[in-house]
């Protein structure tokens, strides 16, 4: 069965000496919004989260296993994806597609993950200190394409969204995920695009 993995970096043990080079607060926050939805005490890592709407300790392998084989089944949206660099420090990507899901009066949120993989990090400090860290499918950029309310799982749905690439930005090792997500981040479906070979 497909899957598909995002790795969201947070910041909050950035003061136990090594600042975590992919870590963000807006990935923080979107842990604590988890920590509402599915009514857990506190915030901890590794944690992976399963559609939004289950969650395991990231090493254990028989809970995770067990919530992607219990998780709901959605269609994969159906976007295609054009790509442009209007300037060599930004990415502009238009999509146009199907949810393949439908959408009632609550709206859902269609996402747009660019995430970058092959990533390898000396760790001189903190808790994996003398470590080198492997990391993929790790999100470095995050947009909103549009939120869409009361339309059919056929209606085509349009945007486009814009990242600023980091410095080093290589499209070899990179890739998008679309996803649609309710206001409580479940999802509703998902799908991975890959950059063509001149991004």
């Amino acid at each position: 069965m497909p899957v598909i993995v995002l790795a969201f970096h947070v910041d909050y043990w950035d003061y136990m000496g090594w600042k975590d080079p992919y870590g963000g607060s807006q990935w923080t926050v979107r842990q604590k919004a988890y920590v509402e939805s599915l009514k857990l005490d506190t915030m901890f890592t590794p944690q992976i989260v399963v559609q939004g709407r289950t969650q395991c300790v990231g090493n254990e392998e028989e809970a995770l296993l067990s919530s992607i084989v219990n998780a709901p089944r959605f269609p994969a949206p159906t976007f295609q994806a054009t790509f442009q660099r209007p300037t060599p420090d930004c990415l502009q990507v238009s999509l146009s597609g199907a949810l393949r899901t439908k959408a009632d009066n609550d709206g859902v949120n269609v996402m747009v993950a660019l995430y970058d993989s092959g990533l390898v990090t000396d760790c001189p400090r903190g808790e994996n200190k003398g470590r080198v860290l492997s990391n993929d499918y790790v999100v470095r950029k995050f947009e909103k394409l549009c939120t869409v309310k009361d339309i059919s799982a056929k209606k085509t749905v349009s945007g486009t969204v814009n990242f600023a690439l980091w410095e080093g930005f290589n499209s070899s090792k990179c890739g998008l995920v679309v996803f649609v997500e309710d206001s409580s981040h479940q999802i509703f479906g998902s799908q991975s695009i890959q950059f063509p070979d001149a991004v």
